[in-house]
């Protein structure tokens, strides 16, 4: 980018400095040029002893004449101007380098700043992602390991383990690379709008790590959704009432934001985010509506598209279903 700047710089530099060292010719004097230069061709040809010559010549002495009393006898070639105006021209050349050259230093710092924030704060978000993540991981391996699951049930959490899994190395990777990328910057100072973001980033994930273990915790002492654990049954009205009671009191609202950020969900649907977010697996879920486990993936499938009809970019980064209901 500097060269180009630079070459840019040169060519318009050079024109300014031409335009200040000549002065321009008119007609009349360029006449009077070309009349001397052809008077001097004809004699170096050798065309002297000719009448034609002479006569030729004679008539380009007069032409001469008629130029050098019209011109005053002032030289036709292009003659340099005066000092000062050479001056003038040296230093607004040399300004205007000087312009450019800082323009293009901070044109390239505030590139650089936006490249050094822009990694930044999608480095946060990874770490914020991956943090989750990982939560759920710890979730998922903890029903395989300490809850009695049908083989159904074990194979619906070892496909989501799978997809989380997945997910986790996707963001590795990625920060990875961002970090990599970061050593450019590695001794430039943290701004304080980034430091306070790293900050604030660290304090919300702690923080998230104690709410969630919290509400994990009621949630798994919780009698009813115990039992429910251990022998699913169809629910009534009773227990859906009181299982969004629950999750409004351990979640803070959670129904109401639900309904807030997607709005078009039927209450069909509302009733499978609720159970979701309680870690129901599909087989459980089945038992609860009383369908077969492949109509809850069903179902899953038509609940996804509704909310990326509200959200079309909802999924774009690989997030599963769980993850966006346990998010909300």
């Amino acid at each position: 980018m500097l060269m180009r700047y630079l070459k840019c710089v040169f060519v318009l530099a050079l024109i300014a400095g031409l335009s200040g060292c000549a002065k321009p010719a008119n007609e009349i004097m360029l006449k009077y040029e070309q009349t001397l230069c052809r008077a001097d061709s004809l004699a170096q040809a050798g065309a002297m002893d000719s009448a034609q010559a002479v006569g030729q010549i004679a008539e380009l002495h007069r032409a001469y004449n008629q130029s050098k009393e019209a011109t005053g006898g002032k030289r036709v070639r292009v003659a340099p101007s005066d000092g000062k105006t050479q001056l003038i021209s040296y230093s607004l050349s040399f300004l205007l380098i000087l312009a450019l050259i800082w323009i293009n230093v901070m044109v390239d710092r505030h590139l650089k700043d936006k490249k050094y924030r822009r990694y930044m704060v999608r480095l946060n978000e990874n770490e914020n992602d991956l943090h989750s993540i990982e939560r759920e991981m710890a979730e998922l391996e903890a029903c395989l390991a300490d809850m009695p699951l049908t083989d159904e049930m074990r194979e619906d959490i070892e496909t989501a383990l799978k997809s989380l899994m997945k997910r986790n190395d996707e963001l590795r990777d990625e920060n990875e690379g961002l970090h990599g990328r970061l050593k450019v910057f590695e001794n430039r100072p943290l701004p304080p709008d980034l430091e306070l973001l790293k900050a604030q980033g660290d304090r919300l994930r702690r923080l998230d790590d104690q709410v969630q273990s919290l509400s994990s915790t009621l949630v798994a002492r919780d009698e009813v959704v115990a039992r429910l654990h251990e022998a699913p049954r169809f629910l009534t009205d009773a227990d859906w009432d009181y299982l969004r009671r629950l999750t409004d009191r351990v979640y803070s609202g959670f129904t109401t934001r639900l309904l807030q950020r997607f709005p078009t969900l039927t209450p069909a649907d509302q009733q499978l985010c609720l159970l979701i977010r309680l870690r129901f697996s599909n087989a459980q879920v089945a038992a609860f509506i009383a369908v077969s486990p492949s109509s809850v993936s069903q179902q899953k499938f038509r609940l996804k598209k509704r909310l990326l009809q509200a959200d079309a970019d909802l999924f774009s980064r690989g997030e599963t279903l769980d993850m966006v209901i346990c998010g909300v």
